[in-house]
């Protein structure tokens, strides 16, 4: 697993299966992003804080931003709805892996705060920008240490690419390669409680004030 995974991680779907990679990058030779499904479960609503993807790069200097979007509604040859979206600073981090030749780096966006309900997919796309001296390829996966639903196997993702000539096609496009069919992103942060389970705390918290208040007395 990814050594660098946060403990908050709400979905991962799965490490780099060594099979191929997407071009997902601004101004790594290409503009490109791929977008990756994901649901949100446990709870009324996630409270996400974060967003990662792991890309296999040909050097991760000068990286320190990315664009990234959620959105629903997505299908083939439709962009669906926009969300959330921003541009926003990135850390870069080494995950062990490699392919190819190149080195694969987890670009986090961190500090969001964006409340997602349940019964609805989601698609996450996370764009790492580049100076135009590298290259950059989301990892594919089959869903190996994954976290949350789908689990990298469900083969429901997408390629939007004014460079290449695609408009939110599906990955699952044989002219893509083996294994472009799943990619490895992530969504972190916390499960909103049920209303129930929040009243319960409260009257927790509450009863617990009360016995301070007694013992003080």
């Amino acid at each position: 697993m990814l050594d660098t995974l946060p403990a908050t991680t709400l979905w991962y779907n799965g490490d780099f299966d060594n099979i191929n990679g997407l071009a997902n990058g601004q101004n790594t030779g290409f503009t490109a992003a791929v977008y990756d499904d994901f649901h949100v479960t446990g709870g009324p609503a996630w409270l996400v804080n974060g967003v990662f993807t792991n890309n296999l790069l040909s050097s991760a200097a000068g990286i320190t931003m990315a664009n990234w979007e959620i959105r629903t509604g997505v299908s083939e040859g439709n962009p669906g709805v926009l969300l959330f979206s921003g541009t926003n600073g990135a850390t870069v981090t080494a995950t062990g892996r490699s392919g190819f030749g190149l080195i694969e780096y987890t670009v986090q966006v961190s500090g969001l705060s964006l409340l997602l309900p349940t019964g609805t997919t989601y698609w996450l796309s996370v764009q790492p920008i580049g100076n135009n001296s590298q290259i950059s390829y989301n990892s594919s996966t089959v869903g190996l240490n994954c976290v949350g639903t789908p689990c990298g196997n469900n083969d429901n993702a997408f390629f939007n690419s004014a460079s290449f000539g695609f408009n939110f096609h599906t990955t699952t496009d044989p002219q893509f390669g083996p294994g472009n069919i799943d990619f490895s992103d992530g969504v972190i942060g916390t499960v909103v409680p049920e209303p129930a389970t929040v009243a319960l705390l409260t009257c927790g918290l509450g009863a617990l004030l009360i016995a301070v208040r007694r013992r003080r007395a």
